[in-house]
């Protein structure tokens, strides 16, 4: 085989391990959003530093874990009408972002999204040590691989990444609504209180 086509096809796996580290990792950042994002509740002075320790925490997890939390966070039964563990005279809010589902779509769901994180450590921490850069077959075989991966890595990322945009845009809505009802409720402090005069 010529030398120049062994040395195209080395530079096209590794673009395409490349290529799918890069993807596995936009996917794990995605994971993370939803988790730290889709469920938040406490009291408006500890709402910043909530947020920063589960980001924290949520940061150092492993894809592993992070589906698991995903879908405890997204798939819960948690309320938002729960309440605070203690009562203090303070604004206690929470969010909380929700998929209805049925048992079934969120047993396919859960085994696909597994599947991908023993593809991802399977790339990771196996793969690779098999490869052989000078043997086009060896180039050839990964490529292959590759593509098949990223094209079922896509097929869960785009729904999370729909997820992502509707959870902004609700949001956005939420923040909109409140920016409102506070500028009314100031223009109504401005107002005389009949009762007062």
């Amino acid at each position: 085989m010529p030398e120049n086509h062994s040395n195209d096809l080395r530079d096209v796996a590794f673009r395409k391990i490349g290529r799918n580290l890069v993807n596995f990792q936009l996917f794990e950042r995605a994971l993370k959003l939803i988790i730290v994002q889709g469920n938040l509740q406490g009291y408006a002075s500890e709402l910043a530093k909530l947020h920063r320790d589960k980001a924290k925490d949520t940061d150092r997890k492993p894809l592993g874990w992070l589906v698991e939390d995903f879908f405890k966070t997204v798939y819960s039964s948690h309320s938002s009408n729960d309440s605070p563990a203690t009562e203090l005279d303070e604004v206690w809010m929470s969010v909380s972002i929700r998929i209805e589902s049925n048992k079934d779509s969120i047993q396919d769901r859960r085994r696909q999204l597994r599947e991908l994180v023993k593809e991802r450590n399977l790339l990771v921490h196996q793969l690779l040590a098999n490869f052989d850069p000078d043997s086009a077959e060896s180039c050839e075989k990964l490529i292959r691989l590759l593509d098949e991966q990223v094209d079922r890595l896509e097929l869960q990322y785009r729904p999370l990444m729909h997820f992502i945009g509707n959870l902004r845009i609700a949001q956005q809505e939420i923040l909109k609504q409140f920016e409102a009802e506070l500028r009314e409720c100031a223009r109504e402090g401005d107002a005389p209180n009949p009762a007062l005069q």
